[in-house]
């Protein structure tokens, strides 16, 4: 049995996913599994997947578009390994990130999840900037100020979803903050300050082309914060320094004036 399970949806991912396998496969010093959810794709991104004939490689298709969350569930359901771990079909894992995850997150029995700082690219591979986060972070007050603190390679205890529950299949976009959201309730979060990941944007990200994104995210993350508050999955907000409608007012406040910001970044580049 593999001590790590790494989990990959892919949709329409035919432009990149031959080079983010090969850097998952690439990795050393883990026993890992991948499973490839293809997500009803409409190019030949399974025959890539395919293509690879290394044995530590299992591909699940879906017969339609379910979504991300439902294609983590998939891997959840899947897995016997007792860590799960979230790569995404177009971006890069770096040489030694599996190792370093996996110790940092068994240094810890209250850990349920760690990420890294990572780097951000472009759809040539070029590196476009660094983008860290400090490893004294209040998750409990960002997650619900700005929501999307989680950098992008994240590494789970699986157990974590036996007491927490699955990812949420509602969501289009924000599944991990809202999941982040009852881990944190429950486990610690952690971050590996080293950047061991290359998150690439394009036009085909899933949320990178939406409009008015930051409030999008804001609204979203209230609905969910209540509901998750309101049905007693998450307990925190109820203390006072982390009071929900305080925390969710200074979290507008910040969705609106990053809009503001992006605007006149625009108008002056014209």
């Amino acid at each position: 049995m593999p001590e790590l399970t790494v989990s990959m949806p892919a949709y329409n991912s035919s432009k990149f996913i031959d080079e983010a396998i090969e850097s998952v496969l690439r990795q050393e010093g883990v026993d890992f599994e991948l499973i490839v959810v293809d997500d009803g794709s409409e190019d030949n991104t399974v025959e890539l997947v395919r293509s690879f004939k290394d044995p530590r490689i299992r591909l699940i298709t879906n017969k339609k578009n379910m979504g991300i969350a439902y294609c983590h569930n998939v891997v959840i359901d899947e897995s016997k390994s007792p860590f799960i771990t979230h790569v995404d079909s177009d971006d890069l894992v770096l040489p030694g990130a599996f190792q370093k995850m996996m110790d940092m997150i068994k240094s810890s029995p209250n850990l349920g999840q760690v990420h890294c700082n990572y780097y951000v690219i472009d759809e040539n591979g070029r590196r476009i900037k660094d983008s860290s986060r400090k490893p004294d972070m209040d998750y409990k007050r960002e997650l619900l100020v700005r929501g999307g603190v989680m950098n992008h390679l994240r590494t789970y205890r699986k157990e974590l979803f036996d007491v927490a529950g699955k990812f949420d299949e509602n969501l289009k976009y924000s599944i991990d903050t809202e999941m982040a959201l009852r881990i944190i309730d429950k486990y610690d979060i952690k971050l590996v300050t080293e950047s061991l990941y290359c998150r690439r944007l394009h036009k085909g990200n899933a949320s990178q082309s939406l409009r008015f994104k930051e409030l999008r995210f804001w609204f979203q993350r209230l609905l969910f914060s209540r509901r998750l508050l309101e049905s007693k999955k998450i307990l925190f907000p109820r203390e006072k320094q982390y009071k929900l409608s305080r925390l969710m007012i200074l979290g507008l406040y910040c969705a609106l004036r990053f809009k503001t910001f992006r605007n006149l970044i625009t108008i002056l580049r014209q």
